[in-house]
């Protein structure tokens, strides 16, 4: 049916029949218009939005008919519901996408929810473990099969899909190096890995020592797993891997991060934090903010700055103590 609306719009021919409502066109441009241009991650999502809220909310309405107090009235419902503020505003944007598409093809003259507001939800507080507590909790697990895993998204401050869909092809142990190619992604039930979203996500990052380390003897153990499960071993190429060689799962990733945190005696922090954290640790070290850009692979310095350059109450005493050391004054002690 969209096919031929679009053919009458593009002859000049208005044509929005009743039966063209909010679902049927949703369905329509997830597999007819926006599929086609839009990354896997992102459709997943859309359709995420489009079949779990937009469609029982909104899906009778006659497309044509859909008007921005529908779609306020809509949003408190939700809100009613306990839904967040988040996923309200992921709703929103799917829907607003949708209808911009709808106007674009000229099945509708205007978009509606272009008049909505959506209350943006609050900035989530940023506080990534510190040094001390990282070294307690990678000094805690050095002898546990997650050990690798912690040293990469500590040490390197890889994004989860980057260090779950790192594979050994993309590591030289001799020279100390290891490429982000791809990222490792659950969509719709299945896991898929992608190239990365952007050019500047593909990097080569060097390896201290600690890394090369942990790497090694994480090549050493999946060799040993694999003599012991035999036929059972499945050979994926991935450097993080459960005892049966099968990469693991974003979402339990993140739980057994979270866990590791827990057993350490240390602040249980969402697992982006830690790339929050080492990106503060390189720029508190005086790392150049250029080369910590290019480390965690940001698409401009601005980024780097704004997203991850957290300042400590000790860096700020540190800052403080020197101005009134070069006034004269003598530092707190």
């Amino acid at each position: 049916m969209l096919d031929a609306l679009i053919k009458a719009e593009r002859q000049g021919k208005r044509q929005t029949p009743a039966d063209l409502n909010v679902a049927k066109f949703l369905n329509e441009w997830l597999d007819q218009i926006v599929g086609h241009r839009v990354r896997p991650t992102t459709l997943s999502t859309y359709r995420h939005m489009v079949t779990t809220y937009l469609i029982p909310g909104l899906g009778k309405t006659r497309l044509e008919q859909l008007n921005p107090r529908q779609i306020r009235s809509f949003y408190d419902a939700l809100r009613k519901k306990q839904t967040g503020a988040r996923t309200i505003t992921y709703v929103h944007a799917t829907l607003r996408a949708a209808l911009e598409d709808a106007v674009r093809e000229e099945i509708i003259e205007r978009n509606p929810a272009k008049l909505v507001k959506v209350t943006q939800p609050a900035k989530k507080e940023i506080r990534p473990l510190d040094l001390d507590e990282v070294r307690r909790l990678v000094a805690f697990h050095r002898e546990d099969p997650y050990y690798p895993m912690l040293v990469l998204f500590t040490t390197l401050g890889l994004r989860r899909s980057e260090a779950l869909g790192l594979m050994w092809a993309d590591v030289d142990l001799p020279g100390g190096s290891l490429e982000i190619r791809r990222g490792l992604h659950r969509i719709d039930g299945e896991l898929v890995a992608l190239p990365t979203k952007t050019a500047r996500s593909q990097r080569t990052i060097p390896l201290p020592a600690l890394v090369v380390e942990a790497l090694t003897e994480q090549r050493e153990r999946q060799a040993e797993l694999k003599k012991l499960h035999g036929a059972d071993w499945q050979k994926t190429g991935h450097v993080l891997t459960t005892g049966f060689g099968t990469p693991f799962d974003p979402r339990n990733t993140t739980r057994i991060v979270q866990a590791c945190c827990r057993r350490a005696g240390v602040r249980v922090v969402r697992l982006h934090d830690f790339r929050h954290g080492c990106a503060s640790l390189l720029l508190g070290a005086g790392v150049p903010p250029r080369t910590v850009m290019e480390i965690l692979g940001h698409s401009s310095l601005e980024m780097t700055m704004n997203t991850y350059g957290h300042v400590t109450h000790a860096d700020r005493r540190t800052a403080i103590d020197g101005l009134g050391e070069a006034l004269g004054a003598s530092p707190l002690e």
